[in-house]
């Protein structure tokens, strides 16, 4: 058994972004274009006036004297300490002040929201990088060892002499986060059991220090085209 995952979670929002703007109209084009240049203006004017803050603090808490008796000089580094801490909240609040009317106007230029289809193609990456290919199933983890895969739609697939599970990436989604990466089995390492849980019946896929509760359709899947399955 192995266990990989892809490293870059920022591509899946880019796919998607690039996506989403294949579909927009001339206009929304050109409102998406001017959301993209005022979120980085905000941003650095966001930063340019905390930074200010910061800087104006470091001089103001520089310039109070330090006594050279020890217990009062204790005392008036703890006092320094608190002022800094109650200016870093004054200055943090002092800058959202500021920038709201900025960032208010980004959301002026909203677009339409992404349809279904553009996180499908926000995967492919994903799909490519793990070898999804047919015949594949979606079914329900239930449990698993892994309990990032708990109660998680699941994609199931072979790819040569490797039974693969990673997370539903037909459906696809937007954050790259979501990837829960892909779980590789040999044949002679797994067990595939019938199994009661609650009312239901359900295929328990077993290794050494892996357990797996899927869907029971996941169980004639794997019988039928890797367990069942020759190796040429």
């Amino acid at each position: 058994m192995r266990y990989f995952r892809y490293k870059n979670t920022d591509k899946n929002v880019n796919n998607a972004l690039k996506e989403q703007y294949k579909t927009l109209t001339e206009d929304e084009k050109r409102r998406f274009r001017k959301k993209k240049r005022l979120e980085k203006f905000s941003t650095i004017v966001t930063l340019t006036i905390f930074i200010c803050c910061m800087i104006a603090e470091i001089f103001l808490l520089k310039s109070i004297p330090v006594p050279n008796h020890i217990l009062l000089e204790a005392l008036v580094i703890v006092g320094k300490v608190i002022v800094g801490f109650v200016l870093l909240i004054v200055s943090a609040g002092l800058t959202a002040i500021l920038v709201t009317p900025l960032w208010k106007k980004v959301e002026t230029f909203d677009i339409p929201l992404m349809k279904k289809e553009i996180f499908s193609k926000a995967c492919k990456h994903l799909r490519d990088y793990y070898h999804l290919q047919e015949p594949y199933i979606i079914t329900k983890c239930f449990e698993a060892t892994d309990k990032n895969f708990q109660n998680h739609d699941v994609c199931i697939f072979v790819v040569g002499d490797e039974l693969r599970i990673t997370t539903d990436l037909i459906q696809g989604f937007l954050h790259g986060e979501r990837d829960l990466g892909c779980y590789a089995f040999k044949k002679e390492e797994i067990t595939l059991l019938k199994r009661n849980n609650g009312n239901h019946l359900v295929a328990e896929l077993r290794t050494d220090d892996t357990v797996f509760l899927l869907g029971y359709r996941a169980k004639r899947f794997i019988d039928n085209f890797f367990i069942s399955k020759t190796v040429c």
